[in-house]
């Protein structure tokens, strides 16, 4: 796993001279500067600024501060809302429930409460590489995906799954019901995967065993969407893992999460990123 330490380092570095650089790398372990030369570079200029993590928490689905909210006084639970956008603020006032106080803040008891939230979803002594700076991939655009549109993609990649096994299902009943619960969107896409072979295979949903409500079909479509996605996140930069996670509501980014951790191939990683890919670059979907 790379540090966001080492990769800040050889950031740092990368901007020295070259007779300086060498005396700074000359006191770290032959490992470590093995390591560095491993590392990406950053695809821009590194800045102060860009590392202030300011805006960390607008990135993260309001639902993941509930937890945290939850230990604290209602005056206490009041800062924290007033410090944090008011988009996250207000659903959490009707669940927590609470009001956002109307005291001003300063900009360093703002600061202080903002930290202590971010630090209660990486952990104290963790950071995160800003999401400006993560190694290039393919799959950075998740992040520029609301959450509505992240569900959305997650719903089609699902149809992948459902195209392994309507081949299978002879009763017509069962098809129909099926294709009336499907969205246009997933109906489209559905036809499309189902043209071509499915270059890896999952455990069956049991389509021919499901009973028929909409609810339990949308569930398990939903949960093999997260499936998918997490198998082609599961090869990339754990920043990048914690960014797309965090954009979802805590339920479905903690399921996404256990599903990015899971050992998988590499063949298999490399067919689900390309799933995933061709959503991205396909808006008409």
């Amino acid at each position: 796993m790379r540090s966001p330490v080492e990769m800040i380092f050889n950031a740092f570095l990368s901007r020295q001279p070259e007779d300086k650089c060498k005396r700074l790398t000359e006191f770290l372990s032959s490992n470590e500067r093995k390591r560095l030369t491993e590392l990406p570079s950053f695809a821009q200029g590194v800045t102060v600024e860009g590392f202030s993590n300011g805006a960390m928490l607008e990135r993260v689905h309001w639902s993941w501060f509930l937890p945290t909210l939850k230990s604290y006084s209602p005056t206490e639970q009041a800062l924290f809302l007033a410090a944090i956008d008011e988009s996250s603020a207000r659903p959490l006032t009707e669940l927590i429930p609470c009001k956002i106080s109307t005291e001003a803040l300063t900009g360093v008891g703002r600061s202080y409460l903002r930290q202590m939230l971010l630090d209660s979803l990486i952990g104290p002594h963790d950071r995160l590489v800003p999401a400006d700076y993560l190694p290039p991939s393919s799959l950075n655009r998740l992040l520029e995906l609301p959450k509505r549109q992240l569900i959305y993609l997650i719903n089609l990649l699902a149809m992948h799954d459902v195209a392994s096994e309507v081949r299978q299902i002879v009763e017509t009943k069962i098809l129909k019901k099926l294709y009336s619960f499907l969205s246009e969107a997933q109906k489209k896409f559905l036809k499309h995967a189902a043209a071509k072979p499915e270059p890896f295979s999952l455990q069956k949903i049991g389509l021919d065993r499901w009973d028929g409500e909409e609810e339990s079909l949308r569930h398990v479509l939903h949960r093999r969407g997260l499936g998918r996605l997490g198998i082609a996140l599961s090869g990339q930069d754990p920043a990048l893992i914690w960014y797309v996670c965090h954009q979802l509501d805590i339920g479905r980014g903690n399921a996404l999460f256990k599903m990015s951790v899971k050992e998988t191939t590499s063949t298999v990683i490399e067919a689900a990123v390309k799933q995933v890919e061709e959503l991205l670059d396909n808006e008409s979907w």
